[in-house]
């Protein structure tokens, strides 16, 4: 027993300066403390305190400090930052994991680890969603409810009879997109805790998502202009009686759903970015611009709402004269709603692939950011050319009227009421090429440079914006039914002036698909060198915008070729005249399709 007493001081020994000699950590008590600003004030917090509150943000100046003098290492992304004495400043540039160690000497080291937030970047971008939203919204449900209320006034001023609760309700239509965009404000304000008095440091991502998430409510509350000009034509055929409340109601309600669809994709960017009470999300800056990608494309393309207003109103109208109109004027009426749909599906495909659908499994790592950006391109195509449905709504208003003759051929009207569709179906075809290019249909996406993204935006732009030419072929395809209806042997030639407002979306189609070949998005790889990616990118969107808005000449050109179907249609030696001077606008599209290919030839794409 008494050798054993020896023994086992020397291991307590040994024990003892095992612990002594053992890095010490945070969680035994001993950390530095914080100096920084708050609102102006400095303060000085232990180290644990500042990271739990979440107060680490970068751009900020933060100084360590120790009882002692000592050597710090700030250790991130692979770098060191060293320092000795008694404090330690440092800025801290980006956001993530940062470890601090404190040296007191060759035995006694403390290991720390805390988190650099965003700062809050991310709230306040989440702000300007919450603006855009009851914003743009408000605009119109503004101008829908003026629109209705000038009808209603109309009618009281005519009619001291009138019927002022239908009155107010067909006036209560248009409201309800304001109301939409002042849900997802308020949802999007607390999310970030704005009502509480302090905005929380959330990514910036989640900033973005919010302002997609507006995007999409807010522009699609613009449906309220079409709604109420359906509706001011509601209050006018049931003063009298002269179609049924029941089918005025009908009409005045289709173009809602436009504004359902964009609350759709809001509602569910916000779910799966966890605004709804579920603790904010945290996922990559590419997730965060794919959802301003879905919100462009269901947010744009709701404006077709008033397109379907303009039909529905006609439509309307139409059965008021003659109740059997009213299953001819629901099938134009709903016409122009399918380029929302189109786009309500793509926005559904993006969100799924970046997981804001689930709300878990998000995108990370190389892909994210570019399929961010590519998401921006697909939702400029199929949103903007989703405005087409203005067209559709044009076209399809004249031709209710015009089937509602002796000896109309619905066919032949039919045809007419359609044409403005094909602009959105360019768009839509732009769109799936982007999306399928980029891997979203596939389950895992692919990786590409950052300027191949900014060429699917390019490409996004030029057949999105170009598509509007739609606007020009409904103004003269409506003419044009009109025309086949009083003068049968009008019908081709008629269809000739209608479909030359198509050319400049044409012109805009080609151009798209020259730079998602070269850049790889339709197969076959990158045509062109990494080290380029960029520049041709950027290159890109500067071709889209020539032919995208050079496009836009395709209005004008609708405009004239409405004329000159009247024209010929009253004197038909007139025909030739007529045609000259419809082409005329085709110039300037020409002009925007020679600047957009020599842009390509200078970036080596074409």
């Amino acid at each position: 027993m008494k050798k054993l007493v020896p023994l086992m001081v020397l291991l307590s020994a040994l024990l003892l300066l095992f612990v002594v000699s053992m890095p010490h950590a945070a969680a035994q008590g001993v950390e530095p403390t914080v100096i920084y600003e708050v609102n102006g004030k400095t303060v000085e917090k232990p180290l644990s305190e500042v990271n739990s509150s979440g107060a680490f943000e970068i751009g900020k100046n933060y100084t360590f400090k120790w009882s002692s003098s000592v050597t710090w290492i700030l250790s991130f992304g692979g770098k060191n930052l060293t320092g000795t004495g008694s404090r330690f400043t440092v800025t801290l540039e980006q956001s993530g994991t940062y470890q601090l160690k404190v040296i007191e000497n060759a035995n006694t080291t403390y290991v720390y680890k805390f988190v650099v937030g965003e700062g809050p970047m991310g709230g306040y971008l989440a702000l300007i969603g919450a603006g855009l939203a009851v914003g743009l919204s408000a605009i119109g449900s503004g101008v829908g409810v003026g629109i209705t209320g000038a009808s209603g006034a109309a009618a009281i001023g005519s009619d001291p009879k009138s019927k002022f609760g239908r009155i107010l309700i067909f006036q209560a239509f248009p409201q309800t997109q304001a109301i939409y965009g002042f849900l997802i404000a308020i949802i999007i304000m607390m999310g970030i805790g704005a009502f509480s008095g302090h905005i929380e440091n959330v990514p910036i991502s989640i900033g973005l998502a919010a302002i997609g998430a507006g995007i999409s409510v807010g522009l699609a509350g613009l449906s309220a202009i079409g709604q109420g000009i359906v509706a001011g034509t509601g209050i006018g055929t049931t003063q009298h009686d002269r179609i049924s409340y029941g089918k005025a109601v009908v009409f005045s309600i289709l173009p809602e759903t436009q504004a359902i669809y964009g609350l759709l994709i809001a509602i569910l960017i916000l779910y799966g970015s966890g605004m709804f009470g579920g603790g904010v999300k945290h996922y990559s800056l590419g997730v965060g611009l794919a959802a301003i990608g879905a919100g462009l494309a269901m947010g744009v393309s709701g404006l077709t709402a008033i397109g379907q207003g303009i039909a529905a109103s006609s439509s309307c109208a139409a059965t008021a004269e003659n109740p059997k109109a009213f299953t001819k004027g629901m099938i134009f009426s709903v016409i122009a709603e399918t380029p929302s749909i189109t786009a309500l599906i793509i926005a559904i495909v993006v969100l799924s692939a970046t997981g804001l659908l689930s709300g878990s499994g998000f995108m990370s790592g190389n892909a994210a950011l570019f399929v961010g950006l590519a998401a921006i391109g697909a939702g400029l195509a199929v949103g903007f050319a989703g405005l087409s449905g203005i067209g559709l709504g044009i076209a399809a208003g004249s031709s209710v009227y015009a089937s509602m003759r002796e000896k109309a051929s619905f066919g032949k009207i039919m045809v007419f009421a359609i044409m403005p569709e094909t602009q959105v179906i360019y768009g839509l075809l732009v769109a799936i090429f982007i999306v399928n290019g980029a891997g979203l249909f596939g389950s895992k996406p692919l990786a590409f440079p950052i300027g191949v993204g900014l060429a699917a935006i390019g490409a996004g732009l030029a057949i999105g914006v170009s598509g509007m030419t739609a606007i020009g072929q409904g103004i003269a395809a409506g003419s044009g039914a009109a025309a086949s209806v009083e003068k049968p042997s009008a019908f081709s030639k008629s269809i000739i002036f209608s479909v030359l407002p198509e050319t400049q979306s044409i012109y805009a189609l080609i151009v798209s698909i020259i730079i998602l070949y070269a850049v790889g998005l339709l197969g076959g790889g990158l045509q062109i060198p990494k080290s380029m990616a960029l520049f041709v990118g950027i290159g890109a969107i500067g071709a889209g915008l020539a032919i995208g808005f050079a496009g836009l000449s395709g209005i004008g050109q609708g405009i004239t070729a409405a004329m000159g179907i009247g024209a010929f249609t009253r004197r038909s030696e007139s025909f030739g005249k007529s045609m000259m001077l419809s082409v005329m606008s085709e110039t300037f599209a020409i002009f925007g399709l020679l600047v957009a290919i020599l842009l390509l030839m200078a970036i080596g794409v074409f």
